[in-house]
């Protein structure tokens, strides 16, 4: 789930559809929801009431709540995708370590056949709040920022992960950025210093951490499917 600039709550889930709630109103009709065509996996957002749904074989484009592009077919399995805050490029990563630019002109989703590599299977990404950074993390238990505005060139890999990680979320200083996996340990990361790193253990001793979000730069929250939510004080 995600918040648009619209105040909307955008959820994706395995009832094939993708919702858009009200978040003052706290409540969504019926015109709010939209039917894909196969189970989605993951939904961002972008200002100009852009939204991409990454589904099950497919990768769908929608603006103002309304499907105006799909990619289907494709040679690759996706897993996970993000908009560039500035709208202009959507990110997917694959189950083969490969994430695949697509510039958003107009209402299409062109492909010109720019790639990144990893050295797994793409579990989460997300672009830094400002736009300058794309951060990957896979099955490989590697944390990678790329630097935008350098041609995606890299920025840093990050490493401590002892299992798979599922979730990240960056720091709105964006100069951070947080992960979690299946190793129930969540770290803070520094993008300009690899080695700088806070480590947070057993966060959630029941089960892996299944979400982060900041509140702001000092504050981070967790999920679990341990039933609880936490917040957490992050002091640099």
């Amino acid at each position: 789930m995600v918040t648009n600039d619209a105040g909307e709550l955008v959820t994706c889930s395995m009832d094939d559809t993708l919702r858009y709630t009200n978040i003052n109103k706290k409540e969504y009709s019926s015109s709010d929801v939209v039917k894909m065509d196969f189970q989605p996996k993951s939904v961002s957002v972008a200002s100009g009431g852009l939204s991409l749904a990454v589904c099950i074989e497919q990768v769908v484009l929608l603006k103002d709540k309304k499907k105006v592009f799909t990619l289907d077919k494709l040679d690759y399995e996706p897993e996970v995708g993000d908009i560039h805050p500035g709208g202009t490029t959507a990110a997917v990563g694959g189950t083969e370590g490969i994430i695949h630019l697509y510039s958003i002109q107009g209402n299409t989703l062109k492909d010109d056949g720019k790639t990144l590599k990893v050295l797994g299977t793409v579990t989460d990404m997300a672009y830094s709040n400002d736009g300058a950074y794309l951060a990957v993390i896979d099955d490989k238990k590697v944390s990678t920022v790329f630097s935008v505005a350098d041609g995606y060139t890299v920025k840093n890999e990050f490493h401590g992960h002892h299992a798979r990680p599922v979730t990240l979320a960056w720091s709105p200083d964006n100069e951070h950025f947080a992960t979690s996996g299946m190793d129930m340990l969540v770290y803070v990361w520094t993008v300009a210093d690899a080695d700088k790193r806070i480590k947070i253990p057993d966060t959630h001793r029941l089960h892996h951490v299944s979400a982060l979000a900041w509140i702001d730069e000092h504050t981070l929250v967790t999920t679990s499917h341990d039933a609880s939510i936490k917040q957490w004080t992050i002091t640099y």
